[in-house]
């Protein structure tokens, strides 16, 4: 090997002991565990170069796996300039398995089927009769499935389990994924879960091919493990065998892709996976201040990650009015703006896409330089296309909307319908701002809106999912409100989780300040709808110095109540149902004026309702997403139980 540096030791200056003992160990499966901001990149570009320069692996036998393009090519860069100078092969799962199925192709004299690169396009033009959103949905629920390994015929019970609710059904989805299938196979198509189910099959198949790839590639390392699904793993163990070594690295709290098939189990449980992995534990954080990382423990109902820096301000909570949001933003994202700095060190994060729309165009009219991060632009999202390519041009958007008011029909609760609610409640922002307008106006400027800069001095408008990887010294977190965070089409436990684990990423994009907001009410037509502080709000509620009033304890909450003068009711339980509501109203109330929130932050009406004709008698039964949620229980759930129940302990 031609790798090998004077001193591989000296790769190791400036690492932490926990960053030193994962770069160095010999163990193999090895599973790094990588919290935010703990430098995961840097330990595995560093175990690359140092096992290679220490002798340990040939550079020239390493296949190191990403997500994307972008960072393979960013994981070659850093090897090189850590001094290794043999190019290591670095690309994603497909493009890996597609350059193994090639290769057994030239040498068995077969030519290669055709690579379909788009399948929602495929879907559209063999079901002509489906409308866009149909075929969309198709086009997930069948990516959802080979993710998996789910076949046509298991696919209905599996849904099932899973919770999902395609638009057409279960049953139509098993079929119209069967058809695709046959289809494919009769132009000799394959698409890219193909490449791995084929790849995967091939050196089931094929001893002497998998072992001439198995020594081709004997040193494997896997960047994101938390996002790898049930397919891509399946490939991997085909990859493996005695000689090979395996390091992989990703942090559970950082799984949210399970929507798209990827299973955060297989990095939690990955010993029962994969038989004798060591784990190592990268837990300190270099990016946030310690009361940022306490808030970001709070959502996830645990410890926070150490801080190697030093304390700052404490997260901050502003509640708004709908109407109000955009300007609101503009003026806070302004006052956070220090003369001489750049704009580029704040970022505006939001749950969707079309929530950053309007608060783009308010940044811009304030005069302020903004960049878009979204996942998928709004006009491009394929229920959004299919809703305007039914609209004329030239007529007036305040007729389209009331006539979409009246005929438009579509499920609230899937991802779906939450971006047609969301880009209608677009368009009346835009009419209240245009009454005028026409469609063509309407589209003529979210398109405006939707071109991104990739150059320039700009606040950066980015989803929570787009945001992973990267990082701002100040950070805007909007709409936490129940809908938003977490959204409202996440039904199951499971989906509740990814929507919490979420979050976390969100917050842990910041390095020194975090403003947090959400609104109270939301303009929907010529009404403002009340909204519901997201359940885990509470999470980023600090108390507050001795200089504030305290909140009463609760035996004064109680005394203070048993004298007042009771009228006397003929009906005992109303009674009863009065007193406990008072009790929790004076209890939200004075937790509210300490933390200096909105009570409904503290407890919503209609979760206190809950209480009040639920009785809960059990922190587990508070610990319901739907009531306290776990971060509430924690903290008040006792509390709460006592305020229902006086001289009740939990049972």
């Amino acid at each position: 090997m031609n790798d090998r540096i004077d001193d591989p030791d000296t790769l190791l200056v400036g690492l932490t002991p926990e960053q030193r003992d994962a770069v160095t160990t010999s163990a193999s499966p090895l599973c790094i565990i990588a919290g935010a901001g703990s430098g995961k990149t840097r330990v595995l570009t560093h175990r690359i170069a140092w096992q290679a320069s220490s002798g340990h692996i040939d550079p020239r036998r390493v296949l190191a796996v990403t997500f994307t393009r972008k960072a393979a090519a960013e994981l070659r860069r850093r090897t090189r300039r850590l001094g290794i100078r043999d190019e290591i092969a670095a690309g994603t799962f497909h493009s890996a398995a597609l350059a193994m199925l090639r290769r057994h192709w030239e040498a068995n004299d077969r030519s290669a089927p055709e690579l379909l690169t788009n399948r929602r396009a495929f879907l559209a033009k063999h079901n002509p009769r489906l409308d866009r959103s149909t075929v969309a949905d198709l086009d997930i629920e069948i990516g959802w499935a080979r993710a998996r390994l789910i076949t046509p015929e298991r696919y209905p019970d599996a849904a099932v389990k899973s919770q999902r609710r395609p638009t057409r059904g279960r049953e139509f989805v098993a079929k119209a994924y069967a058809d695709f299938e046959v289809t494919k196979r009769r132009r000799r198509l394959v698409d890219f879960d193909d490449l791995l189910a084929l790849c995967h099959a091939t050196l089931q198949r094929d001893k002497t091919f998998a072992d001439a790839q198995k020594w081709r590639h004997r040193h494997l390392f896997v960047d994101e493990f938390q996002d790898v699904n049930p397919l891509q793993f399946a490939l991997l163990k085909s990859w493996l065998d005695p000689t090979s070594t395996l390091t992989v690295v990703g942090d559970p709290d950082q799984a949210i892709y399970g929507w798209n098939g990827a299973e955060p189990d297989l990095i939690r449980e990955i010993g029962r996976h994969l038989n004798g992995t060591a784990v190592i534990h990268l837990r300190t954080n270099f990016r946030s201040t310690p009361e940022i990382l306490e808030a970001a423990g709070r959502v996830l109902g645990r410890e926070p990650q150490p801080a190697a820096r030093p304390s700052g301000s404490l997260p901050d909570i502003t509640v708004l009015d709908g109407p109000d949001e955009a300007r609101s933003l503009a003026s806070a994202v302004r006052g956070s703006h220090r003369p001489g700095s750049p704009w580029n060190r704040q970022a505006v994060l939001a749950r969707t896409n079309a929530q950053l729309i309007p608060i783009g165009r308010a940044l811009e009219r304030a005069g302020i330089p903004t960049r878009t991060r979204g996942d998928s632009a709004i006009l491009r999202r394929p229920e959004i296309v299919d809703l305007i390519g039914g609209w004329d041009d030239r007529a007036l958007l305040s007729k389209v909307l009331a006539d979409e008011l009246t005929e438009l029909k579509f499920d609230p609760d899937t991802e779906r319908g939450v971006m047609i609610e969301i880009f209608l409640d677009m368009v009346r922002d835009h009419l209240a701002l245009e009454p005028a307008s026409t469609v063509d106006d309407l589209v003529t400027i979210l398109r405006n809106d939707d071109q991104t800069s990739t150059t320039g001095d700009a606040v950066e408008l980015v989803t929570f999912h787009s945001s992973k990887g990267l990082e701002w010294p100040v950070v805007h977190l909007i709409g936490l409100e129940e809908g938003f965070v977490p959204i409202s089409f996440a039904k199951s436990r499971a989906a509740i989780e990814e929507e919490r684990r979420l979050l976390h990423v969100a917050t842990t994009r910041a390095e020194s300040e975090l403003h947090i907001y959400w609104c109270r009410r939301r303009a929907r037509g010529d009404k403002l709808d009340p909204r519901v502080p997201s359940p885990w709000l509470d999470a980023f509620q600090f108390d507050e110095p001795a200089t504030v009033e305290a909140p009463p304890h609760l035996d004064e909450i109680r005394s203070r109540l048993d004298d007042e003068t009771i009228t006397e009711s003929p009906d005992p339980a109303a009674d009863r149902d009065e007193l406990t509501r008072e009790r929790l109203v004076a209890w939200r109330r004075s937790m509210a004026k300490a933390a200096k929130v909105d009570p409904a932050a503290i407890l919503a009406d209609e979760v206190m309702e809950r209480c009040v004709r639920e009785r809960p008698t059990t922190l587990t039964q508070l610990e319901d997403p739907t009531l306290l949620g776990s971060g509430r229980t924690r903290r008040w759930g006792k509390t709460v139980l006592e305020l229902i129940e006086p001289g009740t302990t939990e049972r």
